[in-house]
């Protein structure tokens, strides 16, 4: 096998040597950042916050829930017509789930947007983060 000769003088291999030294100073910042992050109380809670959205959003009963949420189908009228009809037990009650089942999906169509329902869905993760820290200062 042929020898290549890289450097040509001493000069540079101390150019070379300090060029490395740049790029390992400027990596090394970068993981001293990054450790001082992961320091930062708030911003593994928010990381784990945003881990955690994530995991649901996979999670494919989650999934299938949003996609009711999110249908033009009615499919979340249906299903609230259902629950409130299999708990009517007078005509005015299934009366009631009908008037509920047809109005539902248009009202979900109007108001529920996706923005709502991330809102919705971190209002109900920080009152159940609520709910947890008084059960454990409780108990």
């Amino acid at each position: 096998m042929k020898k290549i000769d890289r450097f040509q003088s001493l000069d540079d291999v101390r150019r070379e040597r300090e060029r490395l030294k740049g790029v390992r100073d400027t990596h090394q910042e970068a993981l001293h950042e990054y450790w001082r992050l992961m320091h930062d109380h708030h911003f593994r809670r928010g990381l784990a916050g945003d881990a955690f959205g994530d995991m649901l959003r996979a999670w494919k009963p989650m999934r299938t829930i949003g996609r009711w949420f999110q249908s033009d189908s009615g499919a979340m009228g249906n299903i609230l017509g259902v629950a409130l009809g299999s708990r009517s037990r007078t005509f005015k009650g299934r009366l009631f789930a009908w008037a509920v089942s047809a109005i539902a999906p248009l009202l979900m169509k109007k108001y529920a947007t996706p923005e709502r329902m991330e809102h919705v869905a971190t209002e109900l993760k920080r009152s159940w983060d609520r709910i947890r820290e008084r059960a454990r200062q409780g108990a």
